[in-house]
């Protein structure tokens, strides 16, 4: 018997979601976003950005079908307000569909033992996250910082990404020079330009090199270090050795460091925290989708032992604004030896 209309528009509504978010993302990095707010039309579009007409129709036909985009009477194309009401949230879609869409593509592939990791697209990650960290990580950062009472002067981000959290914190503490360390090539170059957008060039200086390689050769002890969302990647890559490896060559190298880490509390289990409408809509996914990327999270209490057993003490715990996160499950945590 043929499935009712009715019904086949509600087992095709996560389909809608999957294909409206791939235009979404497809829109934001088009460059076209600039040229449908002030109004242009479809062969200006094709000629300015050398598209290919038959298929730049077809897409311009789904953002106007989607309510992204009207078209006027006179054929001109301008953005929504509910087109632009995805505007700031560009990161989340940069990191999630951008970086994450092979992944979640590919989960079928990599469920079998032994499976390689699913792939990524890292540099979509890496960017995507640093723009999320302008509203949840680096306010949760201020806060650790502001708890410490330290003034700072030599700055280390281990993994750095794109440099945010370098520019960031050297705007915050004047007397600031920083080191990013990242081992990727193309996120160390992301990271140099950043870093030269912003002007400080003159405060900051990005290394593409291993953490621990830097730290066997550091000269100029670092008194505070962060760690944003790094650490579970090196839990997934290296286990719990390789994490207390890095925590102890860190504190050997300065034994009077402030380590400053930023991360996820694992709540994936707890059906109660998962039925948060911010959960729903993305920790879900981003719960899903680490195991396959040879991520691994775990819960803020595992953390706090696994601190404990390096000797280390926890000055600070703080949580994401909850006007802006109300899940509770972005942590950030101010560490010292313990017997400092």
């Amino acid at each position: 018997m043929p499935i009712q209309e009715s019904k086949l528009v509600a087992a095709l509504e996560p389909f809608h979601g999957f294909v409206l978010a791939n235009v979404i993302f497809t829109l934001q990095h088009s460059g076209l976003e600039a040229d449908l707010d002030r109004g242009t039309t479809a062969a200006q579009l094709a000629e300015t950005h050398g598209l290919d007409r038959a298929r730049l129709d077809a897409f311009l036909d789904y953002l106007v079908a989607a309510g992204l985009v009207r078209r006027g009477e006179d054929g001109v194309l301008t953005r929504t307000v509910y087109g632009r009401s995805f505007d700031e949230a560009r990161p989340w879609y940069e990191m999630m569909v951008g970086g994450y869409g092979v992944t979640f593509r590919g989960l079928g592939e990599s469920l079998a033992a032994g499976s390689a990791p699913t792939p990524r697209v890292g540099g979509l990650v890496g960017s995507g996250s640093c723009g999320m960290s302008m509203h949840d990580s680096i306010p949760l950062l201020r806060l650790l910082l502001a708890d410490s009472g330290r003034e700072y002067h030599h700055l280390v981000d281990l993994g750095c990404g794109s440099g945010v959290y370098l520019t960031e914190l050297c705007r915050d503490y004047p007397e600031l020079t920083a080191v990013g360390i990242e081992p990727d090539e193309n996120g160390a170059k992301a990271a140099r330009e950043w870093v030269a957008s912003q002007g400080f060039t003159d405060r900051i200086t990005v290394e593409q090199t291993g953490a621990l390689d830097w730290l066997a050769a550091v000269s100029e002890k670092p008194d505070l270090a962060v760690l944003g969302f790094v650490i579970h990647e090196v839990l997934g890559q290296e286990g719990e050795e390789g994490v207390r490896r890095l925590l102890d060559s860190l504190f050997d190298a300065s034994p009077d460091l402030d380590l400053a880490i930023v991360d996820i509390d694992l709540g994936s289990g707890d059906e109660q925290r998962m039925s948060h409408p911010l959960a729903q809509r993305y920790y879900n996914a981003y719960f899903l989708m680490h195991p396959f990327t040879s991520q691994r999270l775990e819960t803020a209490e595992w953390w706090e032992r696994f601190f404990e057993s390096c000797g280390l003490r926890v000055v600070a715990r703080r949580l994401t604004d909850p006007a802006m996160d109300s899940t509770g499950f972005e942590i950030g945590w101010l560490l010292r030896k313990a017997d400092r």
